[in-house]
């Protein structure tokens, strides 16, 4: 999968609730791997999730945690 498939993508947490669109990524220029996506929700609101936070990517980014347990 390449990067511009998956950026605008919507973001859903394991509660089936849409936090938003991927908007960028952080990516570590040692390894070249995706630390983290960059996600916003709204105008202004951007949030950061980790790779490690992500169950699966298809049409959708799922994550296995909730909007809750992000800030965590």
């Amino acid at each position: 999968m390449r990067i511009t498939e998956i950026l605008g993508m919507g973001v859903i947490d394991r509660d089936a609730n849409t936090l938003g669109k991927v908007a960028d990524f952080d990516i570590n220029t040692s390894s070249w791997t995706i630390n983290s996506l960059i996600v916003k929700s709204g105008i202004i609101k951007k949030s950061t999730i980790g790779i490690d936070k992500i169950d699966k990517i298809g049409d959708k980014v799922l994550l296995k945690v909730t909007k809750g347990e992000l800030g965590k």
